[in-house]
């Protein structure tokens, strides 16, 4: 039987390392938050995200790409485009990026879900940001959920 629960421990622990429980929720001030721990009761509508994998920086950052992602529509020799791409990339945000420049059809889908052709337009889920405000762009990041860009 001690054998039996030895096992059964390790089994516990090898299934901890390969899975997590995110919870998410927004406060009452609005803040978005995001923790491997359930929220107080006093908290309504949490979403529960289920992680395969260690949760670390880089499972959360799939886990949310997958609920709120972020697509870059963007123009060559656009330098504010190069600039939101090189932010994303800093922040280690998972992204893609649409050159409306490839085509007419490429162009259409961006007026369709953004209601805009202006470059550069940023969509975070289905939050749409048309130009290139640092600031603008790092609170939608963190309302979604995104991880401060790592230091070093």
């Amino acid at each position: 039987m001690t054998r039996w629960t030895a096992w059964a421990g390790v089994l516990m622990l090898a299934g901890a390392a390969h899975g997590a429980t995110l919870y998410r929720w927004v406060g009452p001030n609005g803040v978005v938050t995001y923790q491997n721990t359930p929220p107080p009761s006093s908290v309504h509508h949490v979403h529960v995200m289920h992680v395969r994998g260690r949760t670390s920086p880089a499972a959360v950052r799939k886990a949310l790409s997958s609920l709120h992602p972020v697509i870059l529509y963007r123009a060559p020799h656009c330098t504010p485009c190069r600039q939101v791409s090189a932010y994303l990339h800093r922040r280690k945000v998972p992204f893609r990026s649409i050159d409306i420049s490839r085509g007419p059809a490429a162009l259409q889908d961006m007026k369709h879900k953004t209601g805009s052709t202006t470059v550069p337009t940023v969509t975070v889920g289905r939050d749409v940001l048309v130009g290139y405000i640092h600031s603008a762009l790092k609170n939608e990041l963190a309302a979604a959920g995104y991880l401060k860009a790592p230091k070093g």
